[in-house]
C-alpha cells in the first residue's frame, strides 16, 4: 500500500528567520584544535540552524504487501533496497516510492538465502551478505546469480569503499578453536581478507566501561561513530584516524529501574527460546554490564551528492525507543541542524538530498518506508565552511 504526500512540518514563514540567519554567517561557538597531528572539531550542542523542522518534508510512504519485518535500508543512484532478514528477501523501491519487485526466499537453491543479513548496491549489482551460507554473493538487480565469495566466518553486513574494496562486518574465524580476525575485515581485489582494525577508542569515564561504536562510509573514507555520545573519527582506508568530530551531547546513564526491566524482559525471551540455561545466564550477565549507559546515537550515514552526513538519535528499544531525531553535519564536521520526527525509526539512509527511513508503528508493529526531502538553504554548506575557516584562523593567531 503506497501513500503519496508532501507535508511540511513547519509553516514556510517560520523558516525565514532560519534562512536569514544562515545567509548572514551565523555565529558558531565550537572550536578547532590539533592533537597528535589530528584535527579535532568540537561542536556545541546547538547546531547552526537550531531545531529546523521546516527543512524537511515527507514525500511518500510505502508498506510493501509482502514485507515481513524489514530492518535495513540502503539507497544509491535513486534506487532503494529494503532488506527483510526474517523473509530472506530484498525489496527494490524506486525513488518515487514504487515497489519494483522482490528478490530471494529461504532455501538452498539459486536465488535463495539461508540467513540473509544485509545487501548493498554496487552499480548494477547487489552485494549480499548471507550469514547462513558463510559467503558474500553478487546478484544482478533482476536477482540473477553472478558469483560468490566464501568467507571463513559469519558476515553480517558491509561497506563498499570508492576504491572498490569491501569492508565486511561479522565474526571471522579460520577455525572455531582459533581467535577471530576481529569484527571487521577488508577484501581488496578478490585477495584474502585482512583485519581492518582502527586504533582503540579512547575511554570515557562517563561510559562506565561500556563502549559501543560502529563503522560507516564517509565520502572516500570511513567513519567510526561512538554511539554513547556523538564522537566521529574519520579514518583513511588503512584505519588511521584523520579527523575527530564531536557534538557536545552527554552520555546518558541507565537507571537501575530501567536496567532491571530490560533484564527481566531479556530473561523472559531467553527462557522461551530453547537456549541452554548456562548460555542464558551468560547472555544476561553480558547485557547487565553493557546496559549501564544508553547507546542512543547511530547509525551514521553519508550522502555523497549533498556532501553531508547524518546520525540518528533514539533510545535503544530496550529502554522505550521513542521518536527519532536526525542530526546533520557537513563533510568537514560542522553541526548543521537538528531534525525531530514524530515516529521511531528502525534504520535510515541518505541519497541525493532524500532521507529514506524505515519506521515501525508501536501499536501494529508494521514497518513503513518513508521518504523525506531535505530542503537545505543553498548557502548552508558555504556558511559551514566559513565558520570552520574562521575557527582555524583563530587557532593560528
Amino acid at each position: 500500500m503506497r501513500r503519496c504526500e508532501r507535508t511540511c512540518l513547519l509553516p514556510a514563514m517560520a523558516l525565514l528567520p532560519l534562512l536569514a540567519a544562515c545567509t548572514n554567517s551565523p555565529p558558531w561557538t565550537g572550536s578547532v584544535a590539533t592533537r597528535d597531528g589530528i584535527e579535532v572539531i568540537a561542536n556545541p550542542d546547538a547546531p547552526l540552524l537550531g531545531e529546523a523542522r521546516g527543512l524537511v518534508s515527507e514525500q511518500w510512504a510505502l508498506q510493501g504487501p509482502t514485507w515481513e519485518n524489514p530492518s535495513v535500508v540502503h539507497a544509491a543512484a535513486g534506487l532503494v533496497v529494503v532488506v527483510d532478514p526474517p523473509a530472506d528477501r530484498l525489496h527494490l523501491v524506486s525513488r518515487s516510492g514504487e515497489l519494483m519487485g522482490s528478490l530471494g526466499r529461504s532455501g538452498e537453491g539459486p536465488g535463495e538465502f539461508r540467513d540473509l543479513r544485509d545487501a548493498v548496491l554496487d552499480g548494477d549489482r547487489l552485494v549480499v551478505f548471507d550469514r547462513g551460507r558463510r559467503a558474500i554473493e553478487y546478484l544482478s538487480l533482476d536477482g540473477d546469480y553472478l558469483s560468490s565469495l566464501p568467507i571463513d566466518g559469519s558476515p553480517w553486513g558491509g561497506i563498499l569503499l570508492p576504491t572498490g574494496d569491501l569492508l565486511v562486518r561479522g565474526d571471522f574465524r579460520t577455525d572455531p578453536r582459533e581467535s577471530t580476525l576481529g569484527t571487521w575485515i577488508r577484501i581488496a581485489n578478490g585477495r584474502a581478507p585482512t583485519p581492518f582494525t582502527p586504533p582503540p577508542l579512547e575511554p570515557l569515564p562517563e561510559e562506565q566501561g561500556v563502549e559501543c561504536a560502529d563503522l560507516s562510509s564517509w565520502g572516500d573514507r570511513v567513519a567510526r561513530l561512538r554511539r554513547t555520545t556523538p564522537w566521529i573519527e574519520v579514518l583513511d582506508t588503512t584505519g588511521s584516524i584523520q579527523r575527530e568530530i564531536t557534538i557536545d551531547l552527554p552520555v546518558e546513564a541507565v537507571s537501575d529501574a530501567e536496567r532491571e526491566r530490560a533484564l527481566d524482559e531479556l530473561r523472559r525471551r531467553l527462557a522461551g527460546s530453547g537456549v541452554p540455561p548456562e548460555f542464558q545466564q551468560q547472555n544476561v550477565a553480558v547485557m547487565e554490564q553493557r546496559w549501564r549507559v544508553k547507546c542512543r546515537f547511530g547509525p551514521l550515514r553519508y550522502d555523497p551528492a549533498g556532501r553531508i552526513g547524518a546520525l540518528l538519535e533514539q533510545n535503544p528499544d530496550q529502554f522505550g525507543s521513542g521518536p527519532a531525531t536526525l542530526h546533520l553535519l557537513s563533510e568537514d564536521g560542522v553541526y548543521l541542524a537538528r531534525l525531530p520526527f514524530h515516529v521511531a525509526w528502525r534504520d535510515f539512509t541518505l541519497d541525493g538530498g532524500v532521507v529514506y527511513a524505515l519506521t515501525r508503528d508501536p501499536a501494529t508493529d508494521l514497518v513503513t518506508l518513508r521518504a523525506y526531502r531535505l530542503d537545505l538553504p543553498p548557502s548552508l554548506i558555504t556558511d559551514a565552511g566559513r565558520v570552520l575557516d574562521a575557527a582555524r584562523e583563530r587557532v593560528e593567531e
